[in-house]
């Protein structure tokens, strides 16, 4: 019997609304946000989820929600070769990290220092067979062979059970255009929020606070960017700098600040492409009800 790793797909228009410093919580049709089948994650949500572009994105639990129910959809194909799956159970969105404006006081508590805190372990297959493994990846679990891929004399699809089953689920709910521009929208709001005088403003009284305490950093962005804070063990050093980090974020009322600048930034940007992304969130409100569905037939 054989253990494989289930496998990581990226749905085309899912993608996280993360700022340049690292994840955003889970996953997004064009944002990072994640309606909820799943029990809702009772952590609070980051500052990447409340901005307007959420709104246009999936949240954590309707992400889960659709994988689940891509999982459902490689049962059923499985079937179709006499195969028996037992997909991974689906549960609670886990809390992810979100560093948009950099370290935060939730996100802190995480992880100690500026890493990202250690990622579950990925769901297991349970005990498949080679030719269970072979149907649910296709060409993946193929190791270099060449040549048609069949099982009992019917052909498996390149991409597997599971890749098939993303693909055709996915088709119906793409809109690529909408995709590109929320995506747009994201990554030129956060971009644009850094040359507003208010922004930059922030950033000279966050400096000057962390200067009180013995640090010499420009900008909240620059002390993850250490390489030091980033490899080799967590030193006392950095939990001493990440700690100071956030106090004076707290202090000079950066990440709030911030958050309002750039959210007036996403609200002029949303006007101007209001009719595109409606389109969006109508496809995925649409999406997550099929998937809802999916899993109650199960």
């Amino acid at each position: 019997m054989a253990t494989a790793v289930l496998a990581a797909f990226v749905l085309a228009g899912c993608s996280a609304q993360a700022g340049p410093q690292g994840e955003a919580a889970r996953p997004a049709d064009a944002g990072t946000a994640q309606p909820q089948a799943g029990k809702p994650s009772s952590a609070p949500p980051g500052y990447t989820f409340r901005l307007p572009m959420a709104v246009y994105s999936y949240t954590a639990d309707e992400y889960a929600t659709i994988e689940a129910a891509e999982q459902v959809l490689a049962k059923r194909c499985m079937a179709g070769y006499s195969l028996a799956y037992r997909p991974p159970e689906h549960g609670a969105a886990a809390p992810g990290v979100d560093r948009r404006y950099g370290l935060s006081e939730q996100d802190a508590t995480l992880a100690p220092g500026y890493r990202l805190p250690p990622s579950p372990p990925p769901a297991q297959d349970a005990e498949l067979s080679k030719e269970q493994i072979s149907v649910l990846y296709g060409r993946r679990a193929a190791e270099g062979r060449t040549g048609p891929l069949e099982h009992g004399g019917k052909a498996i699809p390149e991409e597997g059970c599971l890749g098939r089953s993303i693909l055709d689920f996915r088709k119906d709910y793409d809109h690529p255009e909408a995709v590109e521009t929320a995506r747009q929208i994201s990554s030129q709001s956060y971009q644009d929020s850094l040359a507003r005088p208010e922004v930059q403003a922030l950033f000279q009284k966050w400096s000057a606070c962390m200067k009180e305490k013995g640090y010499a950093y420009a900008s909240p962005m620059d002390p993850p960017a250490v390489a030091k804070f980033q490899n080799g063990p967590v030193t006392d050093e950095e939990k001493a700098t990440a700690q100071t980090d956030v106090a004076c974020k707290a202090r000079t009322d950066l990440l709030n600040s911030w958050f309002a600048v750039e959210s007036e930034i996403q609200q002029a940007k949303i006007a101007a492409a209001a009719k595109v992304l409606q389109e969006l969130r109508e496809l995925h409100v649409k999406k997550v009800a099929a998937a809802r569905t999916i899993l109650t037939e199960g």
